[in-house]
């Protein structure tokens, strides 16, 4: 029963979904298939949303807690890996304005080379 009417117990498909490896290889494929990239809307909502919480971070002198309503629509609308790119580019293209502006100030250090 199971087996494909031969009557000698499940297919080996079945045999193995039905192992701890099963459990392993159900696990891996729920992965891939959320893992799968982001559709044509769904980067264009992420980066709807990266671009509403830099606007509130810009008009708010990058005070987070303002927007945090912004952040949160972020992080929620991005995969996670886009979320800590997008957050290391906004801080090095801020780190670049100030550089060529002039007004970048190193971090002083204690102690001495």
């Amino acid at each position: 029963v199971g087996g494909g009417g031969t009557g000698r117990g499940p297919s080996p498909a079945a045999a193995l979904l039905l192992s701890p490896w099963g459990t392993h290889l159900q696990f891996y494929f729920l992965l891939v298939i959320k893992m799968s990239a982001p559709s044509m809307a769904e980067r264009k909502a992420c980066w709807g949303a990266k671009d509403e919480y830099w606007k509130c971070l810009d008009e708010n002198k990058e005070d987070a807690s303002t927007c945090q309503k912004f952040r949160s629509s972020f992080e929620s609308r991005c995969p996670q890996q886009w979320v800590k790119y997008f957050d290391k580019r906004r801080d090095f293209l801020k780190y670049k304005e100030q550089l060529e502006a002039g007004e970048y100030q190193p971090p002083k250090t204690t102690e001495k080379s």
